[in-house]
């Protein structure tokens, strides 16, 4: 029963274009309805402030047992519940045998939940600050992180059962960032609205009425690769090693075999680490345009707008020095251009240079890491679980892409503590030390990140 295939067998043709665009699509739905618990939680219940909040306040603004907010405890605790629920939804879509697909089934079961929860988070109960409203932030954010695994990870393990060539899992890679990207896009196109239509409507009903919009296309676009993407997962191992090897085996037993791979553990220990400044980038960027550069709110939008397109147009650039270099030299390369980008966040402000030409600058040093961060990280997870199913015919797609993403949610935990508390130093022209120590603190780890990928050994 437990005999391994001596040399699995793939097919090694191109997957269509069309099939690439539908499971795409699905990214950007998830991305764009995930923008708003993750991202969007803090400009809404922890308000920038250029003189005059952006919002009302639903709860309480200042630190809780001296050190943290209420948005960062929430935010944190919901990264680490769904960083358990990773692994456990990954062992039980590599283990299970519904009809539909391993994968599709549990990606369809949740796609509505996922998208109306994470709506529902930007409704509070009560107008203004209320313990109530603490309560329904609590349930319906730890709800939209559970529910989220149910997608997320089925769908990326999906990855490296639709291509199995190296060179084809790492173009549908760079058509998933561009994904990605697309629903940050979407997302970021509140702060356009609330730029248009303030005055007609107040910044809370703006605010409420693009989410709900948000939830619908999200919905919609969730439903693409469930509909046109076929789920060949259950077709990499034969049947009686499923019901035997993995129906049977405990549910993280998978999780530590994929943990005793040293050179994956070297990467998702990077992946722990990066995405704290990886994070930031996004989240901060409303305080860095209202405390540092003085701007009006669009330009939040404007900057990451301008990432977000130059980056994708670095894509080709960046699968040319991925064949001459590697994956690990440029991981390493834009470790560095992130240390070197928030090192000039730091300063912003501190010298007299005009304030248009910081932005130009922000948004050039930016553009790199963004572009290989976006690609790479997934990539190299499907390398190493390609690799592991070459030597044991056994697959574990789902349980590789699943530890990755519970370091990530473990990483990602550990900012939502910090950011907001680090902002209680200050938010604001008069007072900008707390936007200012953020960028300082991702300078940290985006060196020790790049000491720790030295480690790492292309597969």
């Amino acid at each position: 029963m437990n005999e391994i295939l001596a040399e699995p067998q793939h097919t090694h043709q191109k997957v269509p274009l069309l099939r690439k665009i539908a499971f795409a699509m699905g990214q950007t739905g998830w991305s764009l309805a995930v923008f708003g618990f993750t991202e969007l939680i803090y400009q809404f219940y922890l308000p920038p402030d250029n003189g005059k909040p952006m919002f009302k306040a639903f709860v309480y603004q200042g630190a809780v047992f001296k050190v943290f907010t209420i948005v960062g405890i929430l935010s944190a605790v919901g990264y680490i519940i769904s960083a358990f629920m990773e692994p456990i939804v990954g062992s039980l879509s590599d283990r299970s045998t519904f009809k539909f697909g391993k994968r599709k089934t549990f990606m369809a079961a949740s796609v509505v939940p996922f998208a109306l929860v994470s709506a529902a988070v930007f409704f509070p109960l009560k107008d203004g600050i209320h313990s109530l409203n603490i309560i329904w932030l609590s349930v319906t954010v730890i709800a939209a992180f559970i529910i989220k695994c149910f997608y997320t990870t089925p769908y990326n393990a999906l990855i490296n059962e639709i291509a199995k060539e190296d060179k084809e899992r790492l173009h549908i890679v760079m058509m998933l960032s561009i994904a990605y990207a697309l629903g940050i896009g979407v997302g970021q196109t509140i702060n356009i609205s609330l730029s248009v239509f303030s005055g007609s409507m107040s910044n809370e009903a703006i605010f409420q009425l693009s989410v709900l919009v948000y939830a619908v296309v999200a919905m919609v676009l969730m439903m693409m690769p469930i509909l046109f993407v076929e789920d060949n997962s259950g077709k990499q191992i034969s049947k009686q090693e499923l019901n035997y090897d993995q129906k049977h085996a405990g549910i993280f037993d998978n999780m530590r075999e994929v943990w005793n791979d040293k050179n994956f553990r070297v990467l998702v220990i990077v992946e722990l680490i990066y995405w704290f400044p990886q994070k930031i980038f996004v989240v901060a960027v409303p305080y860095i345009v209202a405390a540092l550069l003085q701007l009006d709110n669009v330009y939040t939008a404007i900057i990451l707008y301008s990432v977000g397109l130059a980056s994708l147009v670095m894509y080709p650039l960046i699968d040319k020095l991925v064949d001459r270099f590697g994956k690990k030299k440029i991981m390493q390369s834009a470790l560095l251009c992130l240390l070197i980008s928030f090192s000039f966040t730091a300063t912003i402000g501190l010298y007299k240079i005009p304030t248009m030409a910081f932005v130009v600058v922000y948004v050039l040093v930016n553009t790199y890491p963004t572009a290989v961060l976006g690609i790479l990280p997934m990539a190299l997870a499907g390398d190493n679980a390609e690799h592991d199913f070459r030597k044991t015919g056994i697959a574990k797609n789902a349980s590789y892409f699943g530890l990755k993403t519970f370091m990530m949610k473990i990483g990602v935990a550990i900012t939502s503590l910090i950011f907001p508390s680090l902002l209680l130093l200050g938010k604001t022209p008069d007072n900008p030390l707390g936007v200012r120590m953020v960028a300082v603190a991702c300078v940290a780890s985006s060196l020790i990140a790049f000491m720790v990928m030295r480690k790492y050994k292309d597969v």
